[in-house]
């Protein structure tokens, strides 16, 4: 397949042929997976924004916001070169599909009683879920610096959850927990999906499935989701729009050469960010010590675990 993006200064073509050739230029790779750090982590106090209104429903705003990044991310396929996958993959897609509609739902309710700072820490656990699932269904053996991280990223989880003496899991942490780990496990379909298709044409097809999903187990909130979709929610829009530009941006860098490891790692840049924009766009100041060690804990743990 010849590689997409023909004109990203990175990219050449060969004189003899027909595919590209694109390196590893780290300050290109650099801007992209910045520009997906930047835009995940504002996106992030848009949806805290979106699902702070009473009116808000999870359900509805879990469809709309797969809805709208697979409208995003198919406009972006068609320019650029949609490649349909083959058959042989449609059983990964929907299981990945159903994984990443219950994690999206659980996350939408989930950022209705917790902060945006919070979500995000507990929203790193997933890659603690990839890390096991791996070990368990796929013998991926792990070193001793990624058991190490997994501490790391237990103890996060621990710290941000520490009351007077006492550990509370409340609610909305369950909720998140359990779309992090939906996520998780979608990551391992996903790591073996891409190995055939390429991101680009891999974002619209793994954003429509999991909103078909969620329509099919909710036809009853079919009426609302109709009134929602001509009366969206302008900070549900933003959080969208600006998530089709972080996923873009991320998977842009990889599909031109630079590692996974490399994009990945400079993303959990993203935990931090967060945690800092929410104090100081949402006023999220409480605890602020245990979400800024938690933090640090959760991305240092997932840099050790990558």
């Amino acid at each position: 397949m010849d590689i997409l993006y023909n004109d990203l200064p990175f990219c050449k073509r060969p004189e003899t042929g027909a595919a590209n050739i694109c390196y590893n230029d780290p300050m290109h790779w650099l801007i992209f997976a910045g520009i997906s750090v930047l835009t995940f982590a504002v996106a992030s106090l848009f949806q805290r924004l979106a699902m702070k209104e009473e009116k808000s429903d999870p359900v509805t705003s879990s469809i709309i916001f797969q809805l709208l990044l697979g409208l995003g991310s198919t406009i972006i396929a068609l320019i650029v070169g949609f490649h349909p996958p083959p058959a042989y993959l449609w059983p990964y897609f929907l299981a990945a599909g159903f994984l990443y509609a219950f994690g999206s739902l659980f996350f939408f309710r989930a950022i209705k009683t917790i902060g945006a700072s919070e979500l995000a820490i507990l929203g790193g656990a997933g890659t603690l879920v990839t890390l096991i699932v791996s070990f368990v269904f796929l013998s991926e053996r792990l070193s001793p610096t990624q058991w190490l991280g997994a501490v790391f990223i237990l103890t996060a989880i621990v710290i941000v959850n520490y009351e007077r003496e006492s550990f509370r899991f409340h609610k909305g942490v369950l909720l998140a927990l359990a779309g992090t780990s939906c996520y998780g496990l979608a990551i391992v379909f996903d790591g073996y999906i891409l190995r055939t298709v390429d991101a680009i044409s891999y974002l619209p097809l793994s954003s429509f499935l999991p909103a078909l999903v969620l329509i099919l187990i909710f036809p009853k909130k079919i009426p609302a989701l109709i009134q929602n979709i001509r009366q969206i929610n302008v900070n549900l829009g933003i959080y969208s729009a600006l998530y089709v530009i972080s996923a873009e941006a991320f998977y842009t860098p990889i599909q031109n050469g630079a590692l996974v490891s490399q994009v990945s790692s400079v993303g959990r840049v993203s935990i931090i960010l967060t945690v800092i924009l929410a104090m100081i766009f949402l006023k999220e100041r409480s605890h602020v010590g245990k979400k800024v060690v938690g933090a640090i804990l959760t991305t240092v743990g997932i840099l050790l675990i990558r």
